[in-house]
């Protein structure tokens, strides 16, 4: 069986089997484009590969995502991931407001200099005052509300969104002047009671929102199901952001774009490339068109670029020779 590339994206396929035991191969096309500070977009046909596994800011699994793997069959909706660092407020100052827009999604996230934890004046923990904020601070959310305490192995505390923070802790007196979270959303400020985990990047499969989706992994499981999936696994488990930065309705392309304190220049404001691309395959079958739409959307402020990702999931018949080839193309790029 061959994969046939007649677009200006880079493709992997690899093959996955559903919750009932049906095959697909599962062919995804990612684009990259360069994107100036003016928003002129230009294609890379020799852009990065698909990543098929996650990379991290530190240590695996300790520390957040930075890029995700598509290593999987579908997801509903787009999702919209940020990458880069908030940028030094011109004139100086302790903080900036990084903030994303596109399509439905709109969000803003305030970024502070170097702060510690202090004993609050009724107790618990809130952040001291920001140091100047002089060099660029990593959208990550290591950065952010979180934490995981295993100082009593049989009793763990975490932030079930977002393991990787600071914050929690079994003994807050231990936190106190060791760095503060400095990524919080304006409306739900650290240290007021309103905690929430703000970032731009991806999230692990393990946190909240994610988890939830993930299916029951029961005896039941164990005895009817083990090596595939549960039957109530739900495909938006994929999504790899907060629901703040996904759209339930599929971005189109062409929806403009505005990214602010995440550049040196402040702003960045471009159209998203509108791309079709198609889905085909042949064998004994005859042909057969597959449906796909954009899921994915990287966002890379720092390198000013933008990764899209579409997918076709393909029954395989039960001779996989009998699938001589599958075709992507392009129907149009306006």
């Amino acid at each position: 069986m061959e994969v046939h590339r007649d677009i200006t994206a880079r493709l992997v396929a690899f093959p996955v089997k559903q919750p009932r035991g049906r095959e697909r191969l599962v062919v995804v096309a990612g684009y990259t484009f360069q994107i100036d500070p003016r928003g002129v977009p230009e294609v890379l046909p020799d852009g990065p590969d698909v990543p098929l596994v996650d990379t991290y800011y530190g240590n695996e699994g300790i520390s957040s995502i930075r890029m995700p793997s598509q290593l999987f069959d579908e997801k509903p909706g787009t999702d919209v991931v940020l990458l880069g660092h908030a940028q030094p407020p011109r004139g100086g100052g302790s903080h900036v407001d990084v903030s994303l827009r596109m399509g439905p999604i709109a969000k803003m996230v305030r970024a502070h200099g170097l702060r510690v934890w202090q004993r609050g004046a009724f107790g618990g923990l809130r952040p001291g005052p920001a140091r100047p904020l002089r060099e660029p601070l990593p959208l990550s959310y290591d950065l952010a509300w979180g934490g995981l305490d295993l100082s009593d192995p049989a009793r763990p505390k975490g932030d079930a969104r977002n393991t990787c923070g600071r914050g929690v802790a079994r003994d807050l007196a231990a936190l106190v002047d060791q760095p503060a979270a400095q990524l919080e959303y304006l409306d739900r400020p650290v240290g007021q009671g309103s905690e929430t985990p703000a970032s731009f990047g991806p999230i692990h499969r393990h946190w909240e929102p994610r988890s939830r989706f993930a299916g029951t992994y029961d005896q039941v499981w164990m005895d009817t199901k083990l090596p595939l999936l549960p039957d109530d696994f739900d495909a938006r488990f994929h999504i790899c952001v907060p629901e703040d930065q996904w759209s339930a309705s599929p971005l189109r392309g062409d929806e403009p774009v505005e990214v602010r304190g995440a550049t040196p220049e402040g702003l960045w404001r471009f159209q998203l490339p509108r791309l079709t691309p198609a889905f085909s395959s042949h064998g004994s079958h005859g042909r057969a068109e597959h449906r796909t739409h954009l899921d994915g959307v990287v966002i890379d402020a720092d390198a000013y670029r933008v990764h899209l990702f579409f997918r076709a999931a393909i029954p395989l018949p039960r001779k996989q020779q009998l699938l001589e080839s599958v075709r992507v193309y392009e129907k149009r790029v306006l």
